[in-house]
């Protein structure tokens, strides 16, 4: 069953953005009709030195494709610009006043983690249960609890490695890809929201690539506290 998410970004004395995300029923967003391939999107551009794609079947990056019209929107928009982001689910409504980095890190992780990028839609059932807007902690314990989920789907041992040296892992290639659209992106944009959203987004992926003693004590203190008698 495909799912339909809405963000409509409203500002005071400018446009608003509206972007409608159509998702078939394994939660991959489907691309929308893009007839003018700009130079930035394509695969070997600033492409990731650990992407397994090639240009003869993905002429574009997929990630790059499906985020081209939210950067035309944003390229020369200030990252401080004061919005009011309105996300639509089929189950709920989030609103928030926020800064134009913060509406569109949410926007890109939505879009990142469904495009069909190898290194990234691991998190793809995470975009499934989008929760905008998350802090710190709740993406903490929504990617730990992804892991485990995928490892007891999956039934597979893999060896003595924990579920949080394999997020670290997955999150390194994670990092690369951040790094590389930072890149990508600030070649063709005057303005810095788009590039500190994704430098946002890198942020969270230092959680688990820079602080290697991160041993997650911080929600792991609230499962000790409710398994006391």
């Amino acid at each position: 069953m495909s799912r339909t998410v809405k963000y409509l970004f409203e500002f005071k004395d400018s446009p608003s953005w509206s972007y409608e995300l159509n998702f078939d029923k394994q939660h991959a967003l489907i691309p929308k009709p893009n007839p003018q391939i700009k130079p930035w999107t394509a695969l070997e551009f600033h492409k990731c030195q650990h992407c397994p794609l090639n240009s003869s079947s993905h002429p574009q990056c997929p990630v790059a494709r499906n985020i081209d019209h939210i950067v035309d929107d944003s390229k020369a928009t200030l990252s401080i610009k004061e919005v009011r982001v309105t996300v639509i689910t089929p189950e709920r409504e989030y609103a928030i006043n926020t800064s134009t980095q913060k509406g569109l890190l949410s926007l890109f992780g939505l879009i990142m983690a469904t495009s069909g990028c190898p290194h990234l839609d691991w998190l793809r059932p995470l975009a499934r249960f989008h929760l905008p807007f998350a802090s710190i902690e709740e993406t903490l314990f929504r990617v730990l609890s992804l892991q485990l989920l995928t490892e007891f789907f999956e039934r597979e041992r893999k060896g003595e490695q924990s579920a949080v040296s394999l997020i670290k892992e997955k999150y390194k290639a994670v990092e690369t890809v951040n790094h590389t659209f930072i890149r990508r992106i600030r070649s063709y944009c005057s303005g810095d929201a788009d590039k500190n959203a994704l430098a946002a987004l890198d942020m969270f992926v230092q959680l688990f690539t820079l602080h290697e003693e991160n041993d997650f004590s911080a929600i792991r203190a609230i499962f000790e506290q409710q398994s006391q008698p």
